[in-house]
């Protein structure tokens, strides 16, 4: 049966398609986009037939056991009590009784080998994060424009990037919801109205000479946009207890200063959980911080104005 292909669009004006190796040198340029499939759903079938020949094996091998121990041969009974009788059973002839417990303990053993490495690189693999929909977006838009890398692979894995499910990358991304969300956003933001006008492409390129435009890339420094939106975070969590204290100063009854403080107490610790990376440990503390300081300053102003 013949395979289906990416239909590669006809344009004389744009430059010969590239494959693997075109793919291999963009993501080798930039580690975020080496995105590739897990197979979780190929991984876990293989462990299930793998556990399920280990438990055959198994339960044939006691069916074993049981028969030398009940042997009339005295060699054969001593199977269980001794490694060395049991070991020299691989010198007789191969299928016979006296040797197939031997056999079966040589054939688990290879195979318990290969279940363990198994679960441990499966286990390896599902630490591993799957892409940012943005990160993937870009490195979909790369393969598929013409004026960009224009992969075209005609085996069955073209459509490995077609969907962002079961792909994994080696970047681990530290970023928060709320600092990734806003780098992303920045970053696109800037690029539509002033990047894409001022910002040139590289002038390496893994591209082919005979392209009609070189200018159509432009990189951003994944170092210099997380100081920018480190610093930008930053701020905005020092002016959160600044803005809480200036709406309590404006506020003159004690009853509404309260609900204000637990109000803004609740939001803070809200979007910290659903916003940030921090642990449980982590946000109670931060939450108290924040709570005692408008406290400080509610019991301060209320001395104050007595």
């Amino acid at each position: 049966m013949p395979e289906a292909a990416n239909p590669v669009p006809k344009d004389p004006g744009f430059a010969e398609a590239g494959g693997y190796t075109r793919l291999a040198e963009y993501m080798g340029q930039h580690s975020q986009l080496a995105i590739f499939r897990r197979f979780g759903t190929l991984t876990n079938a293989s462990l299930l037939y793998l556990q399920a020949e280990i438990t055959e094996l198994e339960h044939e091998l006691k069916y074993v056991q049981a028969q030398d121990c009940q042997s009339d041969d005295d060699v054969r009974k001593e199977y269980e009590r001794s490694w060395y009788r049991l070991s020299r059973s691989a010198s007789l002839e191969e299928g016979s009784e006296e040797r197939e417990q031997y056999e079966l303990i040589m054939k688990l053993r290879e195979l318990i080998a290969q279940y363990h490495q198994a679960l441990y690189f499966h286990g390896k693999a599902l630490e591993l994060p799957s892409p940012h929909v943005k990160i993937f977006g870009d490195l979909r838009e790369w393969i598929v424009r013409p004026t960009m890398g224009f992969i075209h692979i005609v085996s069955k894995d073209w459509r490995t990037w077609e969907q962002c499910d079961d792909l994994i990358t080696f970047e681990k991304s530290t970023m928060d919801r709320f600092t990734s969300l806003l780098t992303y956003t920045i970053v696109d933001i800037y690029h539509s109205l002033i990047g894409r006008h001022i910002h040139r492409a590289r002038k390496s390129t893994i591209l082919p000479l005979n392209y009609r435009d070189h200018r159509h890339t432009v990189t951003y420094s994944h170092k210099s946009i997380s100081r920018f939106t480190q610093a930008f975070t930053v701020l905005i969590a020092s002016t959160l207890p600044i803005a809480a204290i200036v709406v309590l100063y404006s506020v003159h009854d004690m009853v509404t200063r309260i609900g204000i403080i637990a109000a803004s107490t609740g939001l803070f610790s809200t979007s910290m959980s659903l916003l940030t990376m921090a642990s449980l440990q982590e946000i109670f503390a931060a939450t108290a911080a924040y709570a005692a300081v408008l406290v400080v300053f509610l019991g301060t102003t209320d001395n104050a104005g007595s």
